[in-house]
């Protein structure tokens, strides 16, 4: 049975409804929104139908979908409820086309999280880069050699390319200048010589978004393992942001999404140097009024989340991660 299963049925035991009196701040992390018939290698989002739904199930709760700002004003004015914010990190071109009008007819309100220095400069990130190698190639193995040890992965097939991606993800956590060279590395065992292509929003399509109410974040310039980073680094890499954001915008970001939910203490220092009120990570949970205002959880709902074992939206399953029914079958630890 599939993990999918097991929580679609898990969810039919609980009674119907939302999740009971707070005040209490859900925070929900999306990257990139797909239109129906998207099959990308790595697919990190949701299609525009499951965000519609989800949309249309937050509103029919009464329960949001806000902005964090928002939210985070709700708690600190002790007001009771179930509040819940939602996030797109990131700042794909497709969150301006896809997301912001379903979420503008719904009068709804959402936080989008910018990698500025990669908008500015028009560069695909660095998964984006990978995926591109793999999808691109037309080598039936990759080998090649990181830290005295030898990859060998067959490219045989769809499946098998998504498993040279889930292997090699983990191979590019390191420094910036490390990754860079390991992913030029990579594209040249593969032989792939053209760019990947900057699917992020330019500066023109993310100033819909302000105009439209929504709150706009900083995540750094170019996204990168902030506790790889020194303290210097750090500090450049998100008060930077903010003043490229500013900038450009219009619009001071106040709050921070860590990129990957990487952090440590200088990163939550440098944020507080520049002038942000808060950040978040990925780490899933809610949020009561006394959560620590640069570590506020977060929680996916993923596609694999909310739909039934068919493939149909599920209103009880989509409930159920909301309240954090599975957490502990996950190994999630509650905030204290």
């Amino acid at each position: 049975m599939s993990g999918r299963t097991l929580r679609w049925l898990m969810s039919l035991l609980r009674p119907p409804g939302g999740a009971g009196a707070g005040p209490r701040l859900t925070i929900l992390r999306h990257h990139r929104v797909y239109p129906g018939a998207a099959r990308p290698l790595y697919r990190l989002g949701v299609s525009e139908s499951v965000l519609a739904a989800q949309i249309d199930l937050l509103r029919s709760l009464g329960v949001g979908p806000l902005t964090v700002a928002e939210g985070l004003r709700r708690l600190d004015e002790g007001r009771p409820g179930h509040w819940v914010a939602l996030t797109f990190d990131d700042g794909y071109a497709d969150n301006v086309h896809l997301a912001l009008p379903r979420l503008t007819a719904a009068g709804a309100g959402a936080t989008f999280y910018l990698t500025a220095g990669l908008m500015e400069t028009r560069r695909a990130p660095w998964w984006d880069v990978l995926a591109h190698a793999l999808e691109s190639t037309r080598q039936p193995r990759l080998r090649v050699g990181f830290d005295g040890a030898e990859i060998d992965l067959a490219l045989d097939g769809r499946a098998a390319r998504l498993h040279a991606l889930d292997r090699l993800l983990p191979v590019l956590r390191v420094p910036p200048a490390e990754q860079a060279e390991r992913l030029a590395r990579l594209r040249a065992a593969l032989e792939v010589v053209d760019e990947a292509p900057c699917e992020l929003a330019t500066w023109s399509e993310a100033a819909a978004l302000p105009r439209a109410g929504m709150e706009v974040g900083a995540h750094t310039l170019t996204h990168p393992f902030l506790s790889l980073l020194g303290a210097g680094a750090q500090r450049d890499e998100i008060g930077g942001s903010v003043t490229m954001i500013a900038d450009r915008l219009g619009v001071r970001p106040i709050g921070l999404a860590y990129p990957g939910g990487d952090h440590d203490a200088g990163a939550i220092a440098a944020s507080r140097d520049a002038g942000l009120d808060y950040a978040v990570v990925t780490r899933a949970g809610d949020n009561g009024p006394g959560a620590p205002r640069y570590e506020l959880r977060r929680r996916g709902l993923y596609e694999g989340a909310c739909l039934a074992p068919g493939g149909r939206f599920s209103r009880r399953l989509a409930i159920a991660e909301l309240e954090g029914a599975f957490d502990r079958l996950r190994g999630v630890r509650a905030a204290s």
